[in-house]
């Protein structure tokens, strides 16, 4: 499932053509909060991901898969309420099997996710 327009809208974005700053802002009403967790919504991991796959492409203008994830370390619990705007910084490299990339979810005040990882075309 795409995200992008289901659980966030890009709001905002500063690229060039091996990095981008998507400003993001996190709709509450998305049915993935009505799961995760009804009355006290937080930003599942796994969708963290996805948001920073989904910007990703962006920035190549491909379909991509996750091949590897060598660090995904979760720092601080996102919420559409407490934090509904963020912003995904994607980093990327070409390599002979795809893409290196790290990338971060965050705001002003706290780093949500920090990943590094490889992704390759479809």
């Amino acid at each position: 499932m795409r995200l992008e327009n289901n659980y966030y809208e890009i709001t905002g974005t500063r690229c060039d053509t091996t990095s981008g700053t998507f400003h993001i802002a996190l709709l509450k009403d998305c049915d993935v909060y009505r799961g995760h967790f009804p009355g006290n919504p937080v930003c599942p991991g796994v969708c963290n991901i996805q948001t920073i796959k989904e910007c990703a492409e962006k920035l190549v203008d491909k379909t991509l898969t996750i091949s590897t994830i060598k660090l995904c370390r979760l720092t601080a619990v996102a919420t559409p309420t407490v934090c509904p705007e963020l912003d995904v910084t994607v980093n990327i490299a070409p390599t002979t099997a795809g893409y290196a990339v790290t990338a971060s979810i965050a705001d002003d005040k706290h780093t949500y996710i920090d990943f590094k990882g490889e992704m390759m075309s479809v």
